[in-house]
């Protein structure tokens, strides 16, 4: 595969080359040192592309207040990637054609839509790892939707509350509350909507289901039971129903396990 300086390689593919950045006060030294980095022309042209999303037009005008956030979080972006170029080759280099092209384009305008619409600048390496991380053969339109939805969905507390979930974290109950100054009732409200998007589940509910299943299990082998000569009886065996505790806890669900794996 063709490789070379992401400098040379994208003032060769794009217009808005990075020359056009490394010229701007505002990228400075780490622009510079991207535009040294030798890659592929594929993830050239996503860096390239990334850049080129605050690269001010022939006709530019004064950018408003959104316009200039979102130029700060590109930026933020870039200097993120830079630091994975070594991921982002490997990815992008064991994908199938048709992949590359999805993930230089219309993947990649996703990750960008998402920035835009960002409000909390600590998220940006959330956005980024996920498009790396998803970066891979099993990629589809629907699993990259549901990531990037899922992501705007949440903030970094709610993703923190998550974390605290994953068997290797550090964090508890009583260090996270101290961390965001919460109390641990006001987390509560995190846990059911973290609960709702299935990223955790709540134990009651799983009783709940449990229980229900019995009963319904039971029902029915009473109603067949009834329906012979000489029906059995049919024991209710109280020790299988769960009693629900008045206090809600919670565990993290493989979908939320592979979201925080997706995100690291």
């Amino acid at each position: 595969m063709k490789k070379g300086k992401v400098k040379d390689l994208v003032v060769a593919t794009k217009e808005e080359t990075i020359s056009t950045i490394l010229t701007s006060d505002s990228f400075s030294e780490f622009a510079g040192a991207l535009a040294e980095s030798v890659v592929s022309e594929g993830v050239a042209g996503i860096v390239g592309e990334v850049a080129g999303a605050v690269i001010p037009g022939i006709n530019s005008i004064r950018l408003s207040y959104k316009q200039k956030r979102f130029e700060y979080r590109v930026k933020k972006a870039l200097e993120f990637i830079y630091g994975k170029l070594d991921t982002l080759e490997a990815n992008f280099s064991s994908l199938e054609q048709n992949l590359k092209d999805e993930f230089k384009t219309k993947c990649l305008d996703w990750m960008l839509d998402n920035l835009y619409e960002e409000k909390q600048d600590e998220k940006i390496p959330y956005h980024v790892n996920g498009y790396i991380n998803l970066m891979n053969n099993s990629a589809n339109d629907n699993l990259m939707l549901m990531f990037f939805e899922t992501i705007n969905e949440l903030t970094e507390l709610d993703i923190d509350v998550l974390k605290m979930y994953d068997i290797n974290s550090a964090d508890n109950i009583f260090t996270l509350c101290e961390k965001h100054g919460l109390s641990p009732d006001q987390t509560l409200v995190i846990k059911e909507k973290l609960s709702r998007l299935g990223l955790l589940q709540s134990k009651n509910e799983e009783y709940r289901e449990e229980n229900l299943d019995y009963i319904a299990d039971y029902l029915i082998r009473v109603a067949q039971e009834s329906k012979k000569s000489k029906p059995k009886d049919i024991e209710f065996k109280k020790n299988k129903i769960t009693k629900i505790k008045r206090s809600e806890s919670f565990h993290i669900t493989s979908l939320g396990r592979n979201f925080l794996s997706i995100i690291s």
